[in-house]
Parts: structure tokens; sequence; C-alpha cells
């Protein structure tokens, strides 16, 4: 409910600041407001109230909320990516404090009255939660590979712990996804050196084969217990697996968008009875674990693109010979939102370390040097002297 409300609040702030936003963003918003008015007027004819469900539109919310977000860091010329960073370990530590006391292994249920970040069972934190941790995880491998700090090693490490013992294979696909994004553009952009990448890729593999070798004499079985768990990302319609109900709601769901395919079911979709399963209240909506099948099915072809094509402009981005390392850091962690939208909706903050991004991509770093490689800079004198190379 208060996701709702702060919804209309930062969308009418958006609409109050129209003609401060550039021209690529009063497009966005105005697409954004024509799917809204549409809606309104289809709510009135048909169920004779003004917005039938709300819901509905706070789906479409994350279009404006990265417009939002990049808004406000431009107007404040904020530069926060690495209190982001420490504010998720931060916050993960005092949570798991708190709420971690039953923490286990065992995947077993927990019943609650209100889920919010909680998973529902003893992994405690729910997978769009542990996602966020990916942010992290770069940043301080990004620091690791720009200053060898032992610190920043030991922060990068804890990352991949939390996100390992979660067990969400979604963050788990999602995680190893952002990081060959990373390698792959740091690599083009000449932000490092292959031979630090091919030192640190050769460190990673001793590590791990170290740490398995100790964890399967420590507690045997551990390591048949994590294959199974991640083999089902390569096997994601696994008959007995999780991964099947979502395999089910694109059989069942996809044939229904091909049946209205530019602007989907709307309010009518959300209020028909679920065709695959009767657990949940009526006129509750279909409940999608998928982020893609959610846009399609409420809000059609068009809805899908005007949602995802941030991320499909940072796709084309991540090719650029001319970006800055947290650039690149932040379209490594939003296009692991792609492969994370196959399992689960998106969640809202994600868009809004999307906006960051996009903050940090029109913002020139005022100091370059400090962004580019040190191993070489080159200056030209006014006089006759020879280029000087440092």
């Amino acid at each position: 409910m208060y996701e709702k409300i702060l919804s209309l609040v930062i969308f009418g702030f958006v609409l109050y600041k129209f003609n401060k936003l550039k021209f690529s963003e009063k497009i966005y918003i105005g697409l954004l407001s024509i799917i809204i008015v549409k809606m309104i007027f289809e709510s009135m004819l048909d169920y004779g109230t003004i917005f039938q469900q709300l819901t509905l539109f706070t789906i479409l919310f994350p279009i404006a909320f990265t417009i939002f977000i990049k808004y406000i860091c431009r107007t404040y010329n904020f530069d926060i990516l690495e209190l982001i960073a420490q504010f998720y370990i931060v916050l993960y530590i005092v949570f798991m404090l708190i709420y971690g006391r039953t923490f286990s292994f065992s995947l077993e249920q927990v019943e609650m009255v209100d889920y919010g970040p909680f998973s529902g069972d003893s992994r405690i934190i729910h997978a769009r939660s542990i996602f966020m941790m990916i942010v992290p995880l770069l940043w301080y491998f990004n620091q690791f590979l720009k200053h060898g700090k032992i610190t920043n090693l030991l922060l990068f490490l804890f990352c991949i712990t939390v996100i390992v013992i979660h067990q969400h294979r979604s963050v788990w696909a999602s995680g190893i996804f952002s990081m060959c994004v990373y390698f792959f553009m740091s690599l083009r952009n000449n932000l490092t050196p292959i031979s630090r990448v091919v030192k640190t890729f050769l460190s990673g593999l001793i590590l791990i084969a170290l740490v398995a070798f100790v964890v399967s004499q420590a507690f045997p079985g551990t390591l048949e217990f994590f294959s199974d768990r991640f083999s089902e990302i390569l096997d994601p319609a696994k008959e007995d697996g999780t991964g099947k109900f979502r395999a089910d709601q694109r059989q069942v769901y996809f044939p229904m968008v091909l049946e209205r395919p530019f602007f989907g079911w709307t309010f009518e979709g959300f209020e028909m009875k679920n065709p695959l399963v009767d657990w949940w209240p009526e006129k509750t909506g279909q409940h999608f674990h998928e982020g893609f099948m959610e846009m399609l099915f409420y809000h059609g072809f068009f809805g899908l693109i005007l949602k995802y094509f941030y991320l499909v402009y940072l796709a084309y981005k991540s090719f650029s010979k001319n970006l800055d390392q947290k650039s690149i850091i932040l379209i490594a962690f939003s296009l692991a939102g792609l492969i994370f939208s196959f399992s689960y909706v998106l969640p809202l903050i994600f868009w809004g370390m999307v906006g960051l991004c996009f903050y940090y991509l029109e913002a020139r770093p005022e100091n370059e040097e400090f962004e580019k490689p040190e191993h070489i800079i080159i200056t030209q004198t006014t006089s006759a002297e020879q280029i000087k190379l440092n």
C-alpha cells in the first residue's frame, strides 16, 4: 500500500517537473501517460471507477521511477554508488542479526502473515532482495582490481558467500552473467589489463578448488547438495523443480497474450480466474513469477517494450569504448535484470539503479585520468620537446 501511494506521489512530481526533463524523457513520460489515460477511460466505462486496480499502475510505474531517480541525481549532482554498495552490505548484516536466527539450508517452509522481503522459507530473505547484493559484489570486485586492497577482496568474497548460501538460483545465474558482462566491458574499454584478469581468474579457480576441498571434507554431501541446486538453472523445466511453475505459466498465458498482443488484458486480466491454481483469492491478479510474462499479459508488447527498452539500450551501450568504471558496474548489474526477469518480477529499487546508471552515463567524470588505467598517460608540451610517456 505504501509503495502504491508513494508511486502516485512520485509520478505526480515527475509530471510537475515535466518541462525540466530532457526531450527523450518527455517522450517516455508522454507514452506512459497515454497508456494511463487509456486505462482510466477503460476503467470508467467498464467498471464505473476511475482506476479499477491500482496494481496495474504500479507495474508500469518503474518507467517513471527510472526517470525520477535520473532527474534527482542530475539536479543534485550525486555520486552515491559507493554509498549504495556499503548500504546493502550493512543492511544485510543488520537484517540477518534481527531475523536470521532460523536460517538453514533445509528450505523448510515458513508461514507468515506478510512476507515483504522474506522468502517464506529458511533462506529468510527473498531472491528479489538478495539480487541487489550484486551491486556491492561488482563494486568491491572492481575496487580490488583497481587498488589491490585486501579489504575490498574480503568484502567481495562476503558478497559471494551471501549470494551462494541463500540458494536463489536466479541470483546465481544473474550474478554470473553480470560478472561476464563486467569483464567484457572492462577489457573493451581498457580499464583492466588482460594480464590482471588472467591472474585474477586463475587465483579464483585455485581458491574455489581449495574451498571445495575443505567443504567436502568438513561437510560431506554439501557439494552434491549445491550441485543439485545449480543443475536446475540448466534445466528450468525440470518436473519436480520450482522452475516448472514458471514454464507452465508461459505455456498457459502466452496464447492468451497473442489474443491481445498490443495493450494486453489490463483490468480484465487482473480480475479473471487463475487458470493454473486456486489457492490465491479471486480478483488479486495472476501472480506472475516472471517479469516478461507479467508485462506481456497485462500491458502487451507495447508495455513490454516501453518498460524494458532501458535495458535494451544499455545492452547496446555495453559495446561502447568510452565508458567509465561506475557506468560499467551499473550496466553489468542492470543487464543482469534481463536474466532475473525470467524468474521473478524485478523489484522497484532495481529500476532506481537503472536510473542511476543513465545518470552516470550522461555525466562525464571530473577526473578522467582516475577512471582510465594508470599504465599509460600521454601528454604533449608546447615546446619542441618530444611526447613524454609516463
